[in-house]
């Protein structure tokens, strides 16, 4: 990252989601959780962090001229053997790597939150995105403990586009005074047997990364798919979630 305070608190988040998933249910061992916060370093300086790996995965905004810019720079520093992978939720793959030179080595790796428990990734193969990239890449995904689903390059993939009809209604129906935020969380995960509902899950992602996917897939596909006004309200007043400790819920 760019910044040390948010990278300080990573490690911090990443501590916690640590002991919550995994030592807090057995399935490691305190010692093991350190081990693992052992082996993650955090750098300011791109050169440094950059040196000796084999697999670049990006997760910055969900914006695409600051996606197509990273990744065109990436591409001038890395060696043509290093994989550049975007984290991105809705963007398409092919444009992020339109400013790059070496198009092939680039490629979708959708993780999906909460990443420590979420099983699966989806894999997407941009326009030039070579087989031997598609190949390391399910096998890195894979040795993650995760089930990989490769897509073919489209604008919010699978995943994107049905989440966020969902979590974009229950915005709705949550302004339209239908249920109240509880209650229509609770529904969800009763009904459907979902781990969290769309309004806890929009505060977690982020209400104002909800409102990018929105509006790029409005661009994309029309109005069907034209965000919440309460959503465009809530990010205008800074109400973005987690991150900022308020959205649809206090935190």
């Amino acid at each position: 990252d760019i910044n040390n305070v948010i990278l300080n608190n990573a490690l911090l988040v990443i501590e916690k989601n640590l002991e919550k998933f995994f030592v807090a249910k057995n399935k490691i061992t305190k010692e093991e959780a350190e081990n693992i916060l052992n082996r993650i370093n955090v750098y300011v300086d791109r050169n440094k962090a950059l040196d000796g790996v084999q697999m670049v995965i990006e997760a910055i905004s969900e914006n695409m001229v600051i996606k197509q810019h990273l990744f065109s720079e990436l591409d001038e520093i890395c060696e043509k053997k290093i994989i550049l992978a975007s984290n991105t939720s809705s963007l398409s793959i092919t444009k992020i790597a339109q400013k790059s030179i070496n198009q092939d080595r680039i490629v979708g790796m959708h993780f999906f939150n909460p990443a420590p428990v979420m099983k699966l990734i989806e894999l997407i193969r941009g326009q030039y995105t070579s087989d031997e990239t598609m190949d390391i890449s399910k096998k890195f995904s894979e040795s993650l403990n995760k089930t990989v689903v490769s897509i073919t390059d489209s604008p919010g993939f699978v995943s994107s586009r049905l989440i966020y009809v969902l979590c974009n209604e229950a915005i709705n129906m949550q302004r339209e005074g239908i249920a109240s935020t509880k209650d229509i969380d609770s529904i969800c995960k009763l009904a459907f047997n979902f781990p969290m509902g769309p309004l806890e899950l929009s505060d977690l992602v982020g209400n104002d990364v909800y409102l990018n996917i929105g509006e790029y897939l409005t661009k994309e596909f029309g109005d069907k798919y034209k965000p919440s006004q309460l959503l465009k309200d809530m990010v205008s007043e800074e109400s973005l979630g987690r991150k900022t400790k308020k959205g649809f819920y206090e935190y």
